[in-house]
């Protein structure tokens, strides 16, 4: 009990509230003075605490800089490119309007009348296009020289006998609703595949998009031929009433004629021939008294290629009227003439025989006449007709050569001779202009390419090579002087703008070919002249060594000059397919990539080193020496 009053708590009376003490809250002070007094550090975040708000906005902002940046580069390249493009597009366009087709066309004031001869891009006389025909026609007929020139990918496979619709609708309108696709000797024939440059194609087509357009321009086109009218020459009551076109107009169907020409199909060869006939009727019909040699021989020329086209297809009838009909302009008659009366008749009755039917003229043919010895001096003609007539006589010569009317031929040949032996063109004026001494070459070419015909003829007729070995001899040695004149050109020949350029190109080129071929018949006349061989004729080595010194020593001279014609074909030919120099111990493969023609002249060469070898006995010493290896 004692504990328990201890524990308890003293009961105390309360005391009086004016003696409890007051206690009061101290004033506030100012935060701003409390922060002002405080000591100022620099105040860093932790490092693991970061700002999401910054963080977000920054990383948009970025993304906003670099995708700008990113589109202003690619919009400045764009235009940079575009800029590159156009300028590189239209300096070529302009390279090709002031340098290559700055040749000037339709020119007859030129006394030889090489500028007529190029081929027109619609600018005439200044070269280049015409500027009335826009500026998408012009593109447009450059970019045709471009595809022609320079090509436009790979060539692609077409059916020969396939008719196509990619031409103009009056062709289409006047062809093909009247005419029916039939089974004829040529199609039948030429039945197969065809591969057609592709750039040949677009430049048809943009030949195509150039003719629209000129028509849209408003000039004047020659009219259009009649579908149903007869084949053949016009008459004078065709042409009488033609109206001429715009030349540009007509440069523009020429340009057309001669793509088609380049394709060679069916369909693109007998629309070609609609399109110079249309031509040529306008300008046959333009044609006056006072029209110009150049005119003539523009119109001789265009029916030279009628008349190639009517033999490519097959109407050798109607080739032969053409050729007769363009002579006529030069005042020529080749019914006049010896053993060429009867030319068309055998033409006719080539063209009725059938496919195992054989003429009578073939069967008996005429005796030989020595052309080269009849040749009588023809009236001299202005440089362009002359040539004109030349080209005319040497296709229908040819095309009479390959229809076995080989004397009609022969006379053919002799008479384009007789044009080119007048004295008048033998002198040569070592002062003379770059146009003169260009015309003398294309006529000592000319005479060299018939000699090599009329030999190619006597041989045929007289299976002998005593009178075609000195004509072809002949022939060489004048080829070969316009070789080496014209390879390489000289400077006159290639002077920006010149009118001469192209046809000495095309000389050129000619000149090679024919030296080619011209080489590769001497050589096989010089073989064919040899007798046979004691080797060839079962004698073997017992009647080998009968053959005689002197004989052996021909023989072996012989081989030797027929080995270096076929050689010197074999040159001439890869120098104008520009494959390089020929080596003369390679194999057949060799002739891969050089055409057929090489391929030829290379079995004639290897073909004479065998017989030469042969003869000089390099074969026995090179079979006794396998033997020997053998043993």
């Amino acid at each position: 009990m004692r504990s328990m009053r201890a524990i308890a708590p003293v009961i105390r009376r309360p005391t009086p509230l004016r003696h409890i003490p007051l206690i009061t809250r101290p004033a506030a002070i100012p935060l701003s003075r409390c922060v002002s007094n405080l000591p100022r550090t620099p105040f860093s975040p932790p490092e693991n605490l970061t700002d999401t708000t910054s963080e977000y906005s920054h990383s948009t902002l970025y993304a906003f800089s670099y995708l700008s940046r990113t589109i202003k580069y690619v919009l400045y390249s764009l235009l940079a490119l575009g800029g590159i493009s156009v300028a590189a597009f239209e300096g070529v366009h302009l390279y090709v309007e002031k340098v290559c087709l700055a040749a000037p066309s339709r020119e007859d004031a030129d006394e030889y009348g090489w500028a007529s001869e190029n081929q027109g891009w619609t600018g005439g006389p200044r070269g280049g296009t015409d500027p009335r025909l826009g500026m998408k026609a012009r593109h447009a007929l450059r970019g045709a020289w471009i595809c022609q020139e320079w090509g436009a990918g790979s060539s692609g496979a077409v059916e020969r006998s396939v008719h196509t619709s990619a031409f103009h609708p009056d062709f289409v309108a006047a062809r093909s609703m009247i005419s029916v696709p039939n089974e004829s000797d040529e199609g039948a024939a030429s039945r197969g595949r065809l591969r057609v440059d592709r750039g040949y194609e677009l430049a048809d087509e943009y030949v195509d998009l150039a003719i629209k357009e000129a028509r849209k321009k408003g000039l004047v086109f020659p009219p259009t031929l009649p579908g149903a009218r007869p084949a053949g020459p016009p008459t004078e009551k065709q042409t009488s009433h033609a109206p001429q076109g715009d030349p540009a107009a007509m440069d523009l169907l020429l340009l057309k004629a001669g793509m088609l020409e380049r394709i060679n199909t069916i369909d693109s060869l007998s629309h070609a021939k609609d399109l110079y006939e249309q031509v040529l009727c306008s300008l046959d019909s333009s044609m006056g008294d006072e029209v110009g040699s150049g005119g003539r021989a523009r119109v001789m020329r265009l029916a030279g290629k009628v008349g190639d086209l009517c033999a490519r297809t097959g109407g050798r009838n109607e080739a032969m009227q053409w050729w007769g009909w363009g002579l006529e302009k030069a005042g020529v008659d080749i019914h006049a003439h010896s053993q060429t009366s009867q030319i068309v008749q055998q033409v006719k009755q080539d063209v009725k025989k059938g496919w195992f039917g054989k003429s009578a003229a073939a069967s008996t043919p005429a005796p030989v006449t020595i052309a080269s010895t009849a040749i009588t001096t023809s009236p001299a003609l202005p440089p362009p007709v002359l040539r004109a007539t030349v080209s005319l006589l040497t296709s229908a010569s040819a095309q009479l050569a390959t229809t076995s009317s080989l004397p009609a031929a022969s006379s053919l040949q002799s008479l384009a001779l007789s044009y080119l032996s007048n004295p008048l063109l033998q002198t040569q004026d070592p002062l003379a202009s770059s146009s003169a001494a260009l015309h003398a070459a294309w006529l000592l070419h000319r005479t060299s390419l018939l000699k090599l015909h009329l030999s190619s003829v006597l041989y045929a007729l007289s299976k002998s090579s005593i009178e075609a070995l000195p004509l072809v001899a002949g022939a060489q040695e004048q080829v070969e002087r316009v070789i080496t004149e014209l390879v390489p050109l000289p400077a006159a020949f290639i002077q920006r703008g010149s009118a001469l350029t192209a046809p000495a190109k095309i000389l050129a080129r000619d000149a090679l070919l024919t030296g080619a071929e011209i080489a590769y018949t001497k050589g096989t006349f010089l073989e064919r002249s040899l007798p046979v061989a004691p080797s060839q004729t079962g004698g073997l080595l017992k009647a080998k060594r009968s053959e005689n010194p002197e004989e052996k020593a021909v023989r072996i001279s012989t081989l030797e000059s027929a080995l270096e014609c076929f050689e010197r074909a074999t040159a001439l030919s890869a120098l104008e397919s520009g494959a390089g120099p020929v080596k003369t111990k390679a194999g057949e493969e060799e002739a891969v990539g050089r055409g057929e023609e090489w391929a030829k002249y290379w079995r004639g060469f290897v073909r004479t080193r065998e017989k030469l070898d042969e003869a000089l006995g390099i074969e026995q010493i090179k079979e006794s020496e396998k033997i020997s290896e053998k043993i």
